[in-house]
């Protein structure tokens, strides 16, 4: 998938990712998150690279830690959520429309890069952990948040589990957190490589194999950053946190 597909597939649905993000803030994820990124993150860091960051939650809740906070996305139709609920934070955000495989930032520019639900969507995905470790100084960070989102395509019992998951999810909420009818720009999963590869272990081996250290994984997280709902509906596919030094 070329980034120009991707951008427009991403702006086609980044009101419906506008208005999960928007919920997010006014939840107990704020916190959450803050806490869990003050835990991995420098003691001594300053400025961060909030990498393909779609309605900028991390870039708000990292702004409001006091630290400067640059964010890049290649969809214009993020970009401009990120706008409108910066806006109504109040916080200061240096926003950058940039193909994230090619990073227009010079060599040692942040001491953390962080993503979310990023990876996975990656058609270079090793590609883009060398753009990171180029940017990042000595003694940075790289915080990587994703899950196996597409793994049930290729377990049939993982699939149906999945399935009884969003039917329960139906009959208790009324509604799931799923991607907006609008959306056009077709998007086969099948084609991304990391689709139906077991994470967070590539992760880990790859990035070892790039000469980062203290790489480790903690394979769910769910607990602690998602409320009942997430649980219920993505409990097959759990969030994951990938944490490397570069030296």
């Amino acid at each position: 998938m070329d980034i120009e597909s991707t951008a427009r597939y991403w702006s086609q649905d980044a009101e419906n990712y506008g208005n999960i993000i928007q919920g997010e803030l006014a939840s107990f994820r704020v916190e959450a998150w803050q806490k869990l990124l003050r835990e991995k993150m420098p003691a001594d860091t300053h400025r961060v690279l909030d990498l393909g960051c779609g309605p900028a939650f991390f870039s708000i809740i990292l702004a409001k830690m006091g630290l400067e906070v640059t964010a890049v996305d290649c969809a214009e139709g993020m970009l401009a959520q990120a706008r409108q609920l910066i806006g109504l934070t109040g916080v200061s955000v240096d926003l950058q429309q940039m193909d994230i495989n090619h990073l227009d930032f010079a060599a040692s520019s942040f001491d953390v890069i962080v993503s979310r639900n990023v990876t996975w969507t990656l058609s270079h995905p090793w590609q883009v952990y060398e753009e990171c470790q180029k940017l990042l100084r000595p003694g940075g960070r790289l915080l990587l948040f994703d899950a196996n989102w597409n793994m049930p395509l290729y377990d049939e019992g993982m699939a149906k589990r999945a399935e009884n998951r969003r039917q329960e999810c139906l009959r208790q909420y009324g509604d799931t957190l799923e991607t907006a009818d609008e959306v056009t720009e077709p998007l086969d999963p099948l084609q991304l490589p990391l689709s139906g590869t077991k994470r967070p272990y590539w992760d880990v081996e790859l990035l070892r194999s790039m000469g980062f250290g203290e790489v480790h994984a903690e394979f769910d997280l769910t607990e602690r950053l998602w409320d009942e709902k997430e649980r219920l509906l993505y409990g097959e596919t759990p969030m994951f946190g990938v944490f490397a030094t570069k030296f």
